[in-house]
């Protein structure tokens, strides 16, 4: 049976870093107008210097919250990191208290108004273009959590820096929800204990499964001959990991050290420094 890859792309072939400066700056002083502040204000800034300070001394500490569960370490991008940094600020400053108002405010209207402030610059981790051209030809496949539109648009962009990548525009598929847990579906089990993390990592993420379910079947494959590689174990690859794939994780220097060792010790599991690494650990 042939072997399918499954790329993430947010921080896996970008830069989140870099690329994810303007989506910062602008939430920011999204945040301090919805608070009263002034756009710029060094109040603001100080309080979200803190909390990423937190983040990143005591990631197994500070995880993403979607719907109120945990579901991913908050201290990996600037896009995950903006929620809690959101609501130690709207918190300072008793903005906008009731859950609810605060979800759909930051989960959806502040996210994509600033997510596309981030999509004329993409910012490229080096090697990226290299590594999609030498892909070509194969069952490969970008799976991401944001717009369908948004990344086949930085593979195009990509594609004006280093011919040949194009190819993978028509093989985008977006918006799945890699963080949505649903706990009616028993298709794999419900959690996967880390060493090193004393929550249990959630692992029935069924909209990110159906995709992954519908590429695998269209190329006659199974999950034993997945290869997932993504920059977030909890969201990109435990999931997949638990039903029989192989999985690389892209490490940068914010990747949490439990995650780092969990993958490097499993057999089916392999840590990515370098994006060259990745045509040989799927297809070599």
């Amino acid at each position: 049976m042939p072997t399918v890859l499954v790329l993430d792309f947010d921080g896996t072939m970008t830069d989140a870093e870099a690329e994810g400066r303007p989506f910062r700056d602008g939430y920011l002083d999204d945040l301090a107008a919805l608070t009263g502040r002034a756009a710029g204000d060094p109040e603001i800034a100080a309080i979200a210097d803190q909390v990423e300070a937190e983040l990143l001394a005591a990631p197994a500490s500070h995880p993403f919250l979607w719907m109120g569960r945990a579901v991913a370490p908050a201290t990996v991008d600037p896009y995950l990191r903006m929620v809690p940094i959101a609501h130690r600020i709207l918190d300072t400053y008793g903005a906008i208290p009731g859950a609810a108002d605060r979800g759909r405010l930051l989960g959806s209207v502040l996210y994509k108004y600033n997510y596309a402030k981030t999509l004329g610059r993409p910012v490229f981790r080096e090697g990226a273009g290299d590594v999609l051209r030498a892909l070509g030809g194969t069952e490969s496949w970008i799976v991401t959590n944001s717009d369908t539109h948004a990344v086949a648009g930085k593979v195009a962009a990509l594609d004006r820096e280093a011919p040949g990548v194009a190819w993978l525009t028509s093989r985008v598929r977006g918006q799945a929800r890699k963080f949505d847990v649903d706990d009616s579906w028993d298709g794999v089990a419900a959690e996967l204990a880390l060493p090193g993390l004393d929550r249990p990592v959630l692992l029935r993420r069924r909209s990110y499964f159906e995709i992954l379910k519908t590429i695998v079947e269209a190329a006659g494959a199974s999950f034993a001959d997945l290869v997932v590689v993504g920059d977030i174990f909890e969201l990109d690859l435990a999931m997949p990991l638990s039903l029989g794939a192989r999985v690389g994780l892209v490490a940068s220097d914010r990747t949490p050290g439990y995650e780092r060792a969990f993958v490097e010790s499993h057999a089916r599991g392999r840590l990515i420094t370098d994006l060259s690494q990745i045509p040989g650990f799927a297809f070599g």
